[in-house]
């Protein structure tokens, strides 16, 4: 039997589109990538509760609120049995904001969103074309909410593009404000020179910071730029302070296609970012203060840089899916539980994984990092009746913030952020009836 859930406003629009990315060239940072390729790149221009499901041998794009997301060819991880995973993105205004933006900021082009999956870890970074235009780059920023410390992130910025527009890129999705502050921000910036770079690979600059005692949130800053084709390397927006730093590269003809190698260098130096970046003209080129580092005599090594984290392994996908993801720290852990209730006695949870349509095919206990229980339905086969999904608060630390997202028929019916403080206690989530 096939669903017939009630109550959803279809929006969807869908077209094959060609594929671009934009990459910094030599500080004009206007050139873009573009691939011969135009297979399997799909882009969502309108809907703000339709997904977007993108495998690992897939590149696609998605357009939401002035923000372009863009899905690199491999980005995706692979299943439990080595083979194409599949991830279901969507991506909508931010309605509340989960903690206060400072104070000194405002929302600039009323371009604040909540991109998903939530506490996911990618293979490769995700691209963020951003609406910087009419805002100064001394006084603008993107900032990315930071579950580990409840508190906002600067992600910085890559290139700025002949539209007014720049690029950023994060191995993590979540929520996403750009903002523009009262006066300037006295962040600084580092340049490799295109010399250092081959033209045949993509490169990734990596930062993650040495002045904290807690190695976990240390693991959760990852700050990302990334070029082209041999073009310079910058990443702007960087706050003061010390940071250990990774190289990364991938031979590859495009950001739409298959990378051949991926391979990672670790500087053994840290840099100390303590200089004020001056922007001169609409180009990196012409901006003053950047911290310089030189790639000379480089060993690479095969794999991912350690600044990443563990990419995230996927998990089902199918008409219904529900997913509930926390995190887990040093001293505050929670064991949530995502149970879906239905007709005929149908109760699938940890201790009945697999039961009629359905399947849970992740359960997190108190493992830290990012948590994820996913439900999700098999087969279209599903009995009719009404069906409830709820969220319980097994174990550990109350309180602590959880998002839940279901969705049906490739429409986000319900992402919601919420936090239990009573032990053993029940959350309803949604509700829906099969016919």
């Amino acid at each position: 039997m096939k669903m017939s859930i009630k109550n959803i406003l279809w929006v969807l629009a869908l077209m094959l589109v060609p594929m671009s990315f934009v990459a910094c060239s030599d500080g004009d940072d206007s050139d873009v990538a573009e691939s011969d390729e135009q297979e399997d790149v799909t882009e969502i221009i309108e809907g703000e509760d339709v997904t977007l499901v993108v495998s690992s041998s897939e590149s696609a794009s998605l357009v939401r609120a002035g923000f372009e997301i863009s899905i690199p060819y491999g980005a995706v991880p692979l299943n439990d049995d080595g083979e194409d995973g599949k991830v279901a993105f969507s991506a909508s205004r931010i309605e509340e904001m989960p903690v206060a933006l400072p104070s000194d900021a405002e929302i600039a082009n009323n371009a604040a969103i909540k991109v998903e999956p939530m506490n996911f870890t990618f293979s490769t970074p995700i691209t963020m074309t951003v609406p910087t235009q009419n805002y100064s780059m001394d006084r603008v920023a993107l900032l990315r909410y930071n579950e580990y410390n409840d508190d906002w992130d600067t992600v910085p910025f890559s290139s700025i593009n002949s539209d007014g527009t720049a690029n950023v890129s994060v191995i993590e999705l979540g929520y996403f404000v750009l903002v523009e502050y009262d006066d300037d921000m006295g962040y600084g910036g580092i340049h490799i020179d295109g010399d250092y770079l081959s033209s045949d690979y993509y490169y990734y600059l990596t930062l993650t910071p040495t002045e904290t005692t807690d190695e976990t949130l240390y693991e959760t800053i990852k700050r990302i730029s990334f070029s082209a084709d041999g073009s310079d390397l910058y990443m702007s927006n960087i706050p003061f302070g010390t940071y250990n730093v990774s190289i990364t590269r991938e031979l590859r003809n495009s950001l739409t296609e298959a990378s051949s190698s991926i391979e990672s260098y670790q500087l053994n130096i840290a840099i100390t970012i303590s200089e004020t970046i001056v922007v001169n003209g609409n180009s990196y080129s012409s901006f003053t203060g950047w911290t310089e580092i030189t790639i000379t005599n480089v060993y690479w090594t095969s794999g991912r840089p350690s600044g990443w984290g563990d990419e995230t392994i996927t998990y089902g996908t199918g008409t219904f899916q529900a997913t509930l993801t926390w995190v887990n720290s040093e001293g505050s852990t929670t064991d949530y539980d995502l149970h879906l209730y239905g007709p005929s006695d149908l109760h699938v949870y940890f201790s009945n994984l697999r039961q009629g349509a359905f399947e849970l095919d992740r359960d997190w206990l108190h493992a830290l990092g990012n948590a994820t229980e996913n439900l999700y339905s098999i087969s279209d086969d599903i009995e009719a009746g009404t069906y409830e999904v709820k969220v319980h608060h097994y174990s550990g630390t109350l309180g602590k913030r959880y998002n839940c997202r279901v969705i049906m028929d490739g429409v986000v019916v319900i992402s919601t952020t919420s936090s239990i403080s009573t032990n053993k206690e029940f959350q309803d989530i949604y509700t829906f009836t099969v016919e």
